[in-house]
């Protein structure tokens, strides 16, 4: 994992050259978003933590519009042309929204159908109910989170996990198939987290109760602790949290404190390192 790392860390400066028949950074640089471990360096959440996370008294306040554009940013844009542009912003209203999307047409209608705003493989799965039409419903549910947030105390990881990932219920009182908030499933709400997290509008969880919510989600990083053989396929609960826990501590003492800032390493960035060198292939370290 420390070689995964420290070969790919170069990418970052401004002055690097990527080598010549480097498999792996010419792999890295075909699409930062999906295969780059250091993420708050890729263009997307980037751009996000510029304009959206950047002021967290907006974001928290209890209009639910911050809560609109991290649920536009994860549900809709992220991967797009568009969140990975300058032309990347926050929006007010759906009606702010609307107008912006009227006013650039012209840049949008040199992609196919939604594609300047909606890029549906960003997350690997190819997702059908990523569309456009989500702001709507975003915009409608934007009320939805603010008694969590209407405390003295902080929410937690986990209540903040909880609350993306519930699920609908019908009124004969059975579950639907649904979330409450279309297209954010179990990654995208750890995704969620993870973003609160470094915007320091969550405490940072402890390793262990990142590690519980990773193990709840079952894919990506779990499978990335697999593939790199610090888990067993199958392993229990407490034996992948040991595992992350253990993983954790020895990378904090094996990087140099100069890396890990250049980074931005800490238990969100190593869970997605994890899904990077996983997609990437650990053969090749």
């Amino acid at each position: 994992m420390v070689k995964f790392l420290r070969h790919l860390l170069p990418i970052l400066s401004p002055s690097f050259i990527p080598p010549q028949n480097d498999k792996v950074i010419s792999k890295v640089n075909s699409n930062h978003d999906f295969y780059l471990p250091f993420r708050q360096h890729a263009p997307s959440l980037k751009n996000a933590r510029q304009v959206i996370y950047a002021d967290v008294d907006r974001l928290v306040s209890n209009d639910g519009i911050g809560f609109f554009n991290i649920l536009a940013f994860r549900g809709v844009f992220f991967g797009s042309p568009f969140a990975q542009s300058s032309r990347y912003r926050w929006f007010d209203s759906l009606s702010d929204w609307e107008h912006f999307r009227d006013a650039g047409k012209g840049k949008a209608d040199n992609y196919k159908g939604e594609e300047y705003y909606v890029k549906k493989t960003c997350y690997g799965h190819y997702q059908t109910g990523r569309q456009l039409s989500l702001l709507s419903l975003y915009w409608n549910k934007r009320l939805l989170f603010n008694d969590l947030f209407d405390k003295p105390e902080k929410p937690t990881v986990t209540q903040v996990f909880r609350r993306l990932t519930q699920t609908v219920i019908d009124d004969n009182g059975s579950k639907k198939s649904t979330t409450k908030f279309p297209n954010i499933g179990k990654l995208t709400a750890l995704l969620i987290c993870g973003d609160l997290v470094e915007a320091r509008i969550l405490d940072m969880p402890s390793t262990s109760e990142w590690a519980k919510s990773i193990i709840n989600m079952r894919r990506g990083s779990k499978d990335g602790m697999e593939e790199c053989g610090f888990v067993r396929k199958g392993c229990s609960k407490e034996d992948f949290c040991m595992a992350f826990v253990l993983l954790d501590k020895a990378l904090q003492n094996e990087l140099q404190d100069e890396e890990k800032e250049a980074m931005g390493y800490n238990i969100v960035m190593l869970e997605h390192a994890l899904c990077k060198i996983k997609r990437i292939g650990v053969h090749l370290f």
